[in-house]
Order: C-alpha cells, then structure tokens, then sequence
C-alpha cells in the first residue's frame, strides 16, 4: 500500500532502484498533485506554481522527478512536462513542435527525458531530451 497524508485517492506511477515512489494523488480539496515519497516515508508533496494539475510519472535514481501539469482548463488548458529536483525546485519542458501539449513521462540516471506532445496537425508524437 501507497500512502500520502491527507490523500483521498493515489496513484503511484514509477519507482526507482532506492524504493523510493513517484505518483500523483487527489486531496480533499479535489485538487491533483504530484508526489515523490522517500522509502524511510518522507513525502514531498509537487504542485507546479499556478498549475490547475500535477502529475509525477516518472523518477530516477537521483531523485529527479518528471511529469506533466496544466495550466487554464477547459479548451483553454495547456500542459507542459517539467522536472523536479529537492534544492533545485522545477524546470518546464516543452517541446518547440508541441508548445502548451508536452508532457514527460521518463527519466533515466543519465538525465534522459523521453515523452510526447501533440503537434499543430493533432498528432501525438515522442521525444528524447537532453534537459539543460
């Protein structure tokens, strides 16, 4: 069992070679918000700034964290992937073919960043990325 303080519903979506567990939850307020929970059960709750949603999918050995949030709603919602670091805090990534439609859904120890956006024509498409 996956726990988070305060959860009403968790979905635990990747875990890395440490134990230690990245997924999304929704809270009592009905808000969705990224998690990584350390194995010895700290938990670090990751909601991008001004974001409508976040979600974790992905996390590495170094405790990189990667996924998608959104920002608007309705047909005027937009996503974005980032990666999340304790110390460094959030880096957007979107795909210049897929701007307002990226979201990241892996990362290895090296810092490879593969996902997929939706580009001008409605096609979804994957990517790797090299993050800066």
């Amino acid at each position: 069992l996956v726990s988070v303080p305060h959860a009403t519903s968790v979905t635990a979506a990747a875990i890395n070679n440490g134990g230690d567990i990245a997924g999304f939850e929704a809270n009592s307020k009905g808000a969705t918000v990224g998690f990584l929970r350390l194995r010895k059960g700290h938990v670090f709750t990751l909601k991008v700034p001004g974001a409508s949603m976040t979600q974790t999918f992905g996390v590495n050995d170094g405790d990189v964290v990667v996924g998608g949030y959104m920002v608007g709603t309705g047909s005027n919602a937009k996503s974005y992937g980032f990666t999340w670091q304790q110390g460094v805090g959030f880096k957007t990534v979107s795909d210049p073919k897929g701007v307002g439609a990226t979201t990241v859904n892996g990362v290895n120890d090296a810092g490879d960043l593969v996902g997929f956006y939706t580009d001008s024509h409605g096609n979804t498409d994957g990517f790797v990325a090299k993050p800066r």
